[in-house]
C-alpha cells in the first residue's frame, strides 16, 4: 500500500514518531489498491502502523498492539505489519506471540529478513534459558532453530549485530570454522571492540588457526593497548602451543597491564620450561615477597626449589624444599624435587627411598615411576627394573615424551638400539628445544652409524634450552663424528 499524503502530515502530530522511526526505519505495508481521495486516517493501515510506532515510543505497548491489529486488519496481506508486530512481542519478551506473528508474515512473504530475524531472536534467547516456548518444546532444539533463521535473515550480510549474533550460535554449537568470518566483519567493521576480537580469536584457535588468532589479538592490542583480556589470551595460546619463551613473555605484558592479577605461577612455569631459570627464579621470589594472596601458594616454594637446584644452588634449593615440607608434609612436589636435588647432590639412597615412598604412596604416580626408572637408567644400573617402572609410567601417561626419552634411554644402555629408536625418535620429535633429549638422539644415531643425524641431533641439543648436558662433553662429541660417514 501506498502511504498518503495526508499521513504523512500526521507524523508531525504524533510526538515521538520521528524518533522512533529513525531508531527502526519503518518499512510501509503492502502495496494495495488506492482507496477514495475521501478516506479518513483510521481507515488508513500506514496510519495506524505510524500510530503504533509512536506508541511503541511512548512505552504504550498495548496501545501499540492494538493499533498494529488494526493496521493488519485493513491490510491483512501486509507481511511487513505482522514482522513489525512480532518485533514488538519479542522486545516485550512475549516469545510464542512473536512467532506466532512471524510466522503469519512469512507464509505471505518467505523472504521477509524482519520476521527471520524475530524468529532467531527468540529461539536464540529461549534456547540460552533453557525454556520452552510451547508446551511439548524440547529447548535444546531451539539453538539449530535459532540458526537456521539467523542465516535467512542475513540478506546481504551488512547487519553487523546479526553476524555477531549468529557468530556466538555457532561458537556455542561448536561450528567454529562459520564463526570465523562473521565476526571477521564484525571486527573489521570496529576495530576496537574488545568482546568481538577475543571470540574471533577463540573462533580461530578453534577452527586450527592459530597463528591468525594470535594476529587478531595482537591487532586488538593496536587498537587497544591497554586490553588485558587480549594479552593473557596470546600468553594462553602460546602456552598451548608449548611455545614456553613467548608465553613467559606474554604473561609477563599481561602481568603489567594488571599487577593484581595472579600469573605469577603460570609465568614462572613458562619460563622454567623455556630455559630462562634465573628469570623464573626472579619471578617467584618476587611474588614470594610481595605478601600479596599469591605469595601463600605452595607451589611457588616448589617453582623456587626447582629453580634454584636447575641453577645448581643446591643447598638453598635443599633449604626451600624443606620449609615447602615442614609447612605441607604430605605435597607431592616437595618430594619430587627433594628426590631430584639429592640425585644432583650424589644422595642416591636418599633420592631413591623418596621415591620409592612416593610410588609406595601412589602406585599410579607417573612423575615418580618416570624419574626412579631415570636414574637408573642414567646410571646404568637396576636397566630391567628401569625398564618396568618406565612401562608402568607410559601406561599411566602414553606418549609423555618425557618418560619416552626415559624409556629409550634405558633400552639404550642396554643396548637394544632396536627398542631405543622408537621411543627416542618420537620423544626428540616432541621436544626439540629440550638439549637432553636430543643429545640421547645423537647418541642412539651414532651407535646405529648414522653420523650425520647424530651431528644434527647433538648440533640442536647444544641450541637448545642447555639444560642437563654437558656442553665441553658434547662439543667433544661434534668434533670426533666429522669425518664419519
Amino acid at each position: 500500500m501506498r502511504l498518503r499524503f495526508f499521513a504523512f502530515l500526521l507524523v508531525a502530530a504524533l510526538p515521538g514518531v520521528a524518533t522512533a522511526a529513525q531508531a527502526r526505519p519503518p518499512q510501509p505495508p503492502a502495496a494495495q489498491q488506492p482507496a477514495p481521495a475521501a478516506a479518513q486516517p483510521a481507515d488508513d493501515p500506514a496510519y495506524h502502523y505510524l500510530l503504533a510506532r509512536h506508541f511503541e515510543g511512548a512505552d504504550r505497548t498495548d496501545d501499540a498492539i492494538a493499533a498494529y491489529r488494526r493496521a493488519i486488519q485493513l491490510d491483512p496481506k501486509s507481511a511487513e505489519l505482522l514482522s513489525a508486530l512480532a518485533s514488538l512481542y519479542a522486545r516485550e519478551g512475549k516469545g510464542a506471540e512473536a512467532l506466532t506473528e512471524a510466522d503469519a508474515a512469512l507464509k505471505l512473504d518467505p523472504a521477509n529478513l524482519e520476521a527471520h530475524q524475530v524468529i532467531g531472536s527468540v529461539y536464540a534467547e529461549y534456547g540460552e534459558q533453557k525454556k520452552a516456548l510451547r508446551p511439548g518444546d524440547n529447548p535444546s532444539t531451539y539453538s539449530a532453530r535459532a540458526i537456521a533463521a539467523f542465516e535467512k535473515a542475513m540478506g546481504d550480510g551488512s547487519d553487523i549485530e546479526l553476524n555477531y549474533r549468529l557468530s556466538r550460535l555457532y561458537l556455542q554449537t561448536g561450528a567454529f570454522a562459520k564463526a570465523v568470518p562473521l565476526l571477521k566483519r564484525v571486527v573489521d567493521n570496529q576495530p576496537g571492540l574488545v568482546d568481538a576480537a577475543v571470540l574471533l580469536s577463540i573462533a580461530q584457535e578453534s577452527a586450527g588457526m592459530t597463528e591468525d588468532a594470535v594476529e587478531t589479538l595482537e591487532g586488538l592490542l593496536q587498537q587497544n593497548p591497554s586490553s588485558y583480556r587480549a594479552q593473557i589470551r596470546i600468553a594462553e595460546i602460546r602456552e598451548q602451543q608449548q611455545n614456553w619463551s613467548a608465553a613467559a613473555d606474554a604473561y609477563g605484558k599481561a602481568q603489567a597491564l594488571n599487577p593484581r592479577a595472579l600469573l605469577s605461577t603460570r609465568r614462572a612455569v613458562a619460563l622454567l620450561s623455556s630455559g630462562r631459570v634465573g628469570e623464573a627464579r626472579t619471578v617467584v621470589q618476587q611474588a614470594l615477597a610481595s605478601g600479596g594472596p599469591e605469595s601463600k601458594e605452595p607451589v611457588l616454594l616448589y617453582l623456587l626449589a626447582e629453580s634454584q637446584r636447575v641453577l645448581k644452588d643446591l643447598d638453598a634449593a635443599q633449604t626451600t624444599a624443606q620449609k615447602l615440607l615442614a609447612t605441607n608434609p604430605n605435597d607431592v612436589r616437595a618430594l619430587h624435587v627433594m628426590s631430584l636435588i639429592l640425585q644432583d647432590k650424589g644422595d642416591v639412597k636418599g633420592a631413591e627411598k623418596s621415591l620409592r615412598d612416593l610410588i609406595a604412596r601412589d602406585p599410579l604416580d607417573a612423575n615418580a615411576l618416570n624419574s626412579l626408572g631415570y636414574m637408573f637408567a642414567e646410571r646404568g644400573e637396576r636397566l630391567d627394573e628401569a625398564v618396568a617402572l618406565l612401562q608402568r609410567a607410559l601406561k599411566v601417561e602414553p606418549g609423555n615424551p618425557s618418560y619416552l626419552d626415559s624409556l629409550g634411554w634405558a633400552y639404550f644402555q642396554q643396548g637394544r638400539l632396536d627398542l631405543a629408536d622408537g621411543p627416542l625418535t618420537e620423544a626428540a620429535g616432541k621436544l626439540g628445544n629440550n638439549s637432553a633429549v636430543q643429545e640421547h638422539l645423537g647418541d642412539l644415531r651414532f651407535k646405529q652409524q648414522r653420523f650425520a643425524e647424530a651431528t644434527a641431533a647433538w648440533e640442536r641439543a647444544l641450541a637448545g634450552d642447555g639444560q642437563s648436558i654437558d656442553r665441553t662433553r658434547l662439543e667433544k662429541k661434534l668434533r670426533d663424528v666429522k669425518g664419519k660417514k
